[in-house]
């Protein structure tokens, strides 16, 4: 068999090979256009000294799994921090020391998923910050 053969025979069956892996391949990322849905608040705490505590429910995600997905929380809708994705359905954050003043005051949150797109933030719900 001459050898321009073997390669263009080499060529079609990685070609194919290739095209059998990517038919299965989910969408890229950078391709998703589309943003998750709103995380929802189950539990929104102010605690003295300016703490406070968040837990919501996992939003979900056309593209991107329900454990890769990232959380902020905002607290009158300035972003404090990230929310820790517990990869269970829930999202939890503790916050110590400082984050709210006190009085009160309007937290949601919002999901990003891994093409960079942002969710609809969560319904605003009030906490009450304590002095220490």
């Amino acid at each position: 068999m001459p050898y321009s053969r073997l390669i263009r025979i080499a060529v079609a069956v990685a070609a194919g090979m290739m095209s059998a892996v990517m038919a299965g391949a989910p969408a890229l990322a950078s391709s998703d256009t589309t943003p998750p849905t709103a995380p929802y608040l189950i539990y929104y705490e102010g605690y003295n000294c300016g703490q406070l505590i968040v837990g919501m429910m996992s939003s979900t995600d056309n593209v991107t799994p329900q454990s890769q997905l990232r959380y902020e929380v905002f607290v009158d809708g300035a972003p404090i921090g990230p929310a820790p994705n517990m990869s269970d359905g829930e999202v939890w954050a503790w916050f110590q020391n400082d984050v709210l003043t006190p009085g009160t005051h309007m937290v949601t949150v919002k999901a990003e998923d891994a093409a960079g797109n942002w969710s609809a933030p969560s319904a605003a719900r009030a906490v009450t910050g304590y002095a220490c």
